[in-house]
């Protein structure tokens, strides 16, 4: 048994007369502790007159004296000696003394090198006393000092010359229109400021670089809040997305707008907040956003309280007015010469450079877009890479052409985007791109269109990507589509504050959308041909007549609750339907699906639908059906009718019951999502043994994680894994888990694109290729490791995972570190979280040939990691960084980096303040460079 030794031969007189010498001052240790707690009270208080009065005082220009900035740095460096001191006393024994411990013994690490104590003493109660007095004093003398500051400010240096600390130079023709506003705002001239102005003219970007501004400046404004509005908004969407940018989790789905607008007043009552507001189209009532007063501070002078102010953006300068703007500011089109410099900033240089010829061209087309700045951009862009003079000549004849737009009945100044957009609509490079732009605006106008769950699957239902083997080529190509359209700027990569690392969401911008659904009517000449009234708040279904010609329908993301009923082929052209996001629909009536002959493409995602009616089989023609994010526990029968069904997506569903053949019956299958519903059980797998499609079938699926459920998936016939979920949760005991074994084999894992490991009681993990293999996993994007509570370490053996984009680490509690990321040439998105015992994010660097000394990281993304003090212990080099974010990680005092960062890609820095505040740097110039990128 463990022995242990105790030392007793100790001095006792000596001991106790050390105590009793310091009672008189302190008395008992707990007395005196209290008593500094209440004088670092009093000290407090006087810290926060002082940083209000420095607050105020800055917003005058001014900066604080040298005098209050060591008073503040002396109040800092008291706080951690008086919280060590208390951690000391709440840790150590009743009995402890300096005479117990004459080897030594085990101190607080938070020592302050100024108390000048020895490891022995600091844990006993002489030592206690003794360092309480001193503190006591330190904190009265600080506290007495606070009167004596005067002044608390001075005057600063000069302000640079440029007003804008934004680190790219804004947009043409934009510059005069923010330094006016801004201006505006800080002089406390008014707090509602409208801008108005025609559809692609430029208000949005204004509105954003006024973002940038004050989320660099955070002096003014406690919250700086972005939300868009939209044609057809409703209100409690616009408080939801405010409480979602203050991360406010009290507003519940069933208060009405009077509730979720009490609890928005509620939270920034006393606050200063910047709203900013874009593409609103009627009134809105700004109290119910939170943005007002209550009546005890309406009474009080007007810079006592909190500052409210709302910049908003409209195409009508009514709604300014309706809106009480105090300042209203109308954005016109641009002169000739920012024109021609906007035109520039958007094209090809060499090509512009390199002919005479093509120059004159592209001046004349700069000239038809009137100074319209999405016009200028959109064309510049069309025509960029275009090297032959007559196919500028051909752009600028059409772009020309009278007789082609005397047809589109428009006004003038829509009618120059019109035109601008068709030029970029035909340069596009073929048929299939131009197809998956008009898709694009069967979304809500400005919304945020995730490109992989949503999009590009509805580039597939559509049949415009059809030539593929296995889902993994045609999301490929649907990449590819989407890139060109980015590029040509018809399609934006969104850049929320919200989620700067998500690089999976596009949109489109409002009048491009516009544009697109002008352009399915004018081809065919028939407006009802499509029916779009997405995100609009419908609460049932447009009339009859309204769409009943129509081919493709978009009602999603509405408040639809029922479905009314109709008559057998009712609707006997459309082709496409999508009810995707109308939450509180339950049924869908068999009439509906006999309405429909016709149909292909059937959205019925994200409702709260319950059971499918049996008349689904009816649905003869039907290719394409998403029933995901349902209430569904029974697929009826009929289900195996769909001869043609080509893709079914049944992820996230309750599902209990399939009757026997109805999956494997359905020989067109090419794609099958079972993905996060309960682990398969055995009357799904025998579906899939049974399965005799006529193509390879790419399947989303969640299995047990033991090695016989890897074996039995490997022996699906003609079937291959497009993402996999291993889940342990059922699995009791199992060895350490190679998941590198030729148990793998090719159908598993050569065409996985996304693997969830969950709940699996291992302590290392294993990466590796098969038997007799180069490598596998080619082509894994994503990887996700959660709930591994016993893993210590992962690894990679003889696998390279060249195309890997993405890592998701959550909760292994017991991991170290993530060394082997290095390995990785294409990892961009790195996340780790609430893995408690990791110290070192990188514990290798560049001591193997595997191990790199530079990540091609683009975000990293770190929270909850209490331990972690360390980035890398050595250097590391991260050239492509964009955005780091760093929540709940109290013990990381430095950054791996420092202002070269400043020179590559560096957007965002993201964290707490106090975090910011106590990094070490080896030189503070580099945090003031870095400081206006901190979020």
């Amino acid at each position: 048994m463990a022995c242990i030794n105790l030392n007793l031969d100790v001095d006792v007189n000596s001991c106790v007369s050390g105590l009793w010498a310091s009672l008189p001052v302190l008395g008992r240790p707990k007395s005196g502790i209290q008593k500094l707690e209440k004088e670092m009270a009093r000290l407090r208080g006087k810290r926060d007159d002082i940083k209000k009065q420095i607050d105020q005082a800055d917003r005058q220009g001014k900066i604080p004296t040298n005098e209050v900035s060591q008073w503040l740095r002396e109040v800092e460096e008291l706080e951690g000696q008086v919280a060590a001191i208390i951690q000391d006393f709440q840790s150590m024994s009743f009995f402890s003394c300096n005479c117990f411990n004459q080897t030594g013994s085990t101190s607080s690490q938070t020592q302050q090198a100024g108390d000048q104590v020895s490891i022995g003493e600091s844990s006993n109660f002489c030592s206690i006393i003794r360092r309480v007095a001193k503190k006591l004093g330190e904190a009265t003398e600080l506290t007495n000092r606070a009167g004596a500051l005067d002044p608390i400010a001075t005057v600063g240096p000069p302000e640079p010359t440029v007003m804008l600390p934004i680190a790219h130079q804004p947009p043409v023709g934009i510059e005069s229109y923010v330094e006016d506003i801004v201006g505006y705002i800080n002089g406390g001239e008014g707090n509602i400021i409208g801008i108005f102005g025609m559809g692609g003219v430029g208000k949005t970007t204004i509105l954003e670089s006024i973002q940038q501004y004050y989320l660099h400046d955070h002096t003014i404004f406690d919250h700086v809040i972005w939300v868009v509005a939209s044609k057809g908004c409703q209100l409690k969407k616009l408080q939801i997305d405010i409480a979602k940018s203050l991360k406010l989790d009290t507003l519940e789905k069933n208060d009405d707008e009077r509730t979720c607008g009490d609890k928005l007043f509620s939270y920034l009552k006393d606050k200063n907040c910047l709203l900013l507001l874009d593409d609103i189209w009627e009134r809105l009532d700004l109290q119910l956003l939170g943005m007002a007063h209550s009546a005890t501070e309406r009474g009080q002078q007007q810079q006592k309280h909190p500052r409210k102010v709302v910049v908003l953006t409209t195409r009508s300068e009514t709604v300014c007015a309706q809106m009480k703007a105090e300042k209203k500011i109308k954005v016109r089109c641009l002169d000739s010469e920012q024109a021609w410099q906007l035109f520039e900033q958007n094209s090809d240089g060499d090509v512009l450079s390199s002919d005479a010829g093509i120059k004159f061209i592209a001046e004349e087309l700069a000239k038809e877009c009137a100074g319209l700045p999405l016009a200028l951009v959109t064309v510049a862009r069309a025509m960029s890479g275009k090297r032959s003079w007559e196919v500028w000549n051909d752009a600028f004849n059409q772009i020309r052409d009278k007789h082609e737009w005397t047809t589109v009945c428009l006004p003038e100044d829509s009618l120059v985007m019109y035109k601008a957009f068709k030029l970029s609509y035909d340069s596009l490079e073929n048929d299939s791109i131009r197809e998956c732009l008009l898709c694009c605006a069967l979304w809500p106008e400005d919304y945020e269109i995730n490109q992989f769950s949503e999009l590009i699957p509805c580039l597939i239902g559509c049949g415009i990507i059809r030539e593929f083997n296995v889902i993994n080529e045609a999301f490929a190509q649907g990449c590819s589509h989407l890139e060109a359209l980015m590029a040509t700027s018809l399609l934006e990569k969104c850049n929320n504050i919200n989620t700067p690392y998500e690089d999976t969401l596009v949109k489109m911008h409002d009048v491009i959308r516009d544009m697109a659904l002008l352009m399915v009517s004018s081809l065919e000449r028939n407006k009802r041909k499509w029916i779009v009234k997405a995100g609009i708040g419908l609460l049932n279904l447009p009339r009859q007549e309204e769409w009943q010609q129509a081919e493709r329908v978009s009602f999603m993301n509405n408040r639809i609750t029922s479905l009314q009923e109709y008559g057998a082929s009712t609707f006997p052209k459309l082709s496409m339907l999508i009810l995707r996001e109308n939450m509180d629909l339950e049924a869908i009536p068999s009439s509906l699906l006999k309405s429909m002959p016709h149909l292909t493409y059937l959205d019925l995602s994200f409702c709260s639908i319950i059971e499918l009616p049996m008349e689904i089989g009816s649905l003869t023609e039907l290719q394409y059906l998403d029933l995901s994010y349902n209430s569904i526990a029974k697929l009826p029968a009929e289900l195996g009718c769909l001869c043609k069904l080509e893709y079914l997506l049944l992820s996230y569903m309750p599902l209990e019951i399939v009757p026997n053949g109805t999956i494997s019956n359905l020989l067109m299958l090419k794609w099958l999502d079972i993905s996060d519903n309960y682990i398969v059980p055995e009357w799904w797998w025998d579906e899939l043994e049974c399965f005799k499609g006529h193509h390879q079938l790419s399947v989303a699926i969640n299995i047990n994680a033991t090695t016989d459920s890897i074996q039995r998936l490997n022996m699906l016939p003609n079937v291959s894994i497009w993402r996999l979920t291993l889940d342990g949760e059922n699995v009791s005991k199992l060895p350490n888990y190679d998941l590198g074994t030729p148990q793998w084999g090719c159908r598993v894992s050569d065409k996985l694109d996304i693997l969830n490991i969950i709940d699996l009681r291992v302590s290392r993990l294993v990466l590796a290729a098969g038997m007799g293999r180069e490598s596998s996993f080619g082509c894994l994007k994503r990887l996700h490791f959660e709930c591994l509570e016993l893993l210590v370490e992962i690894s990679l053996n003889r696998v390279r995972l060249y195309n890997l984009r993405q890592i998701y680490i959550y909760s292994c509690d017991m991991l170290k570190d993530v060394s082997w990321v290095l390995q990785l040439p294409c990892l961009n998105f790195l996340r780790i979280e609430c893995c408690r015992k990791m110290k070192e994010l990188i514990s290798e660097v560049g001591n193997s040939n595997s191990i790199s000394s530079s990540s091609s990281i683009q975000s990293l993304i770190l929270g909850y990691l209490p331990n972690l003090n360390c980035i890398a212990n050595r250097p590391l080099h991260f050239p492509y960084l964009e955005y780091i974010d760093v929540k709940g990680c109290p013990e990381l005092k430095r950054l791996p980096f420092g202002i070269e960062m400043l020179k590559n890609r560096l957007k965002w820095i993201r964290g707490e303040e106090y975090w910011w505040n106590n990094l070490d740097w080896d030189d503070e110039s580099i945090k003031d460079s870095l400081t206006p990128y901190f979020r």
